[in-house]
């Protein structure tokens, strides 16, 4: 006859000891009792498990954002910014919208326009470029790099830009003005002046445009001409100013 094991060498030393009328039927139970609360125990795990990891899918989706919200959230941002005139600020943004979406022509017309407003002249121009390698008809983008060319006076490179921009923009009066300024830089005066009359033509009422118009004679040595131009500037000032009173009159019957 074998020996029968003896089972307290499984149990903890301080493990209560059973009495002699309980260890018949807790022998007897104690297999289904233990089995069954582990069950459920785990069932409960399991179950508590699932909530617990949609709630967490669920909270993850809402701020697990995409590369398109991020950029659109960066690009409302930096709107805000510029709109309050803190463009140092949106300038932080709009470089994070470029580098979410590098092949977004608008990110960096955003960020040329914005370099611009700060005077950084050359990075401005780089951004522009960016912009005209992604959409080289971006007459936008031509238009405000030629327009920065000016202001360094760097002529020929506005040339550059505005001279294609008038098959992208014929019916434009800006393109031909910014032509006649750049010309009138390179010395071409009969260029700069053909040009800044198509302007007139598109554009009568502008008063610049005539303004200009008569210091270009007045370089030619065309004086008749400029007193010309420069009389229909004063006509023009009147009859804004004449415009001007009858409308605060108008508020003033109101």
């Amino acid at each position: 006859m074998e020996k029968e094991k003896d089972k307290s060498l499984d149990e903890d030393l301080d493990t209560p000891k059973k009495s002699k009328e309980s260890k018949a039927s807790s022998e007897d139970d104690s297999e289904y009792i233990g089995s069954s609360t582990v069950y459920y125990m785990h069932c409960f795990l399991l179950f508590c498990g699932r909530i617990l990891n949609k709630i967490l899918d669920f909270y993850n989706s809402m701020f697990e954002l995409s590369t398109k919200d991020k950029a659109k959230i960066y690009r409302n941002v930096s709107t805000h910014y510029a709109k309050k005139g803190l463009h140092e600020k949106a300038i932080e943004y709009l470089k994070e919208w470029a580098k979410l979406e590098p092949t977004n022509a608008e990110a960096y017309y955003q960020l040329g326009i914005t370099l611009g407003e700060l005077g950084n002249n050359k990075s401005a121009i780089g951004a522009f470029k960016k912009v005209l390698t992604l959409i080289p008809e971006h007459k936008n983008a031509i238009y405000r790099k030629s327009s920065i060319h000016l202001k360094m006076k760097d002529y020929k490179s506005a040339l550059e830009g505005l001279e294609p921009l008038v098959k992208i923009a014929p019916d434009n009066a800006k393109v031909y003005y910014l032509m006649g300024i750049a010309y009138d830089g390179t010395g071409e005066l009969d260029k700069a002046i053909a040009v800044m009359q198509k302007a007139i033509e598109l554009d009568p009422d502008e008063i610049k445009y005539h303004q200009h118009m008569g210091f270009l004679n007045v370089k030619k040595d065309d004086h008749k001409t400029a007193a010309q131009y420069f009389t229909k500037v004063m006509e023009l000032e009147r009859e804004i100013n004449e415009e001007a009173k009858a409308s605060g009159n108008d508020e003033n019957d109101d």
